[in-house]
């Protein structure tokens, strides 16, 4: 669940990501581990087309179950949201080749630093108000390697290529 708060030093809106893990006698689970690691290492770069992680909170509910809260820069909206907004007859052609060229921006950045994103729909792209697009969510993100091999069942069904539907080989060139 993602909620709208203010920052009380900078007085800015922020989106806080509240997450409930299991832990274990090994703490924290490597999915959470690995999310957060991967976060912290886009931190870095500061890309204009990544949300922008700002901290990252972890507070023990029980002996079993941590909370952990990503604060991340607030974005008012979604894709879906936006596009939802636009006045009939839709966008106008150089919007939308403005928010694909940003879109694909971002997703050369990570490709470009060995990260697959993996669950990329409307509601993990984000609009601002004044059009910047930033790509969200990368809970299912992987760092990877040209001798990886990366599961094919990820992304949320909908937005599943086809010939990862149809378990089809494929390759690039």
């Amino acid at each position: 669940t993602v909620y709208k708060a203010r920052d009380l030093q900078s007085g800015k809106f922020v989106a806080l990501k509240n997450v409930r893990v299991q832990t274990t006698e090994n703490g924290l689970p490597l999915s959470t581990v690995r999310e957060v690691a991967l976060l912290k290492r886009l931190e870095h770069f500061d890309h204009p087309n990544i949300v922008r992680l700002m901290d990252v909170c972890a507070t023990a509910r029980t002996e079993r179950e941590t909370k952990v809260t990503l604060v991340f820069e607030h974005v008012d909206q979604d894709l879906k949201t936006y596009l939802d907004k636009a006045p009939a007859p839709g966008l106008p052609l150089d919007t939308i080749k403005d928010l694909m060229r940003q879109f694909l921006r971002g997703l050369d950045f990570l490709h470009s630093n060995c990260i697959v994103h993996r669950d990329l729909k409307p509601e993990n792209i984000l609009v601002t108000s004044s059009g910047q697009v930033k790509l969200a969510d990368f809970g299912l993100a992987r760092i990877y390697s040209c001798q990886m091999a990366l599961t094919p069942v990820v992304v949320t069904l909908w937005y599943r290529a086809p010939e990862v539907l149809l378990q089809s080989t494929y390759a690039t060139p």
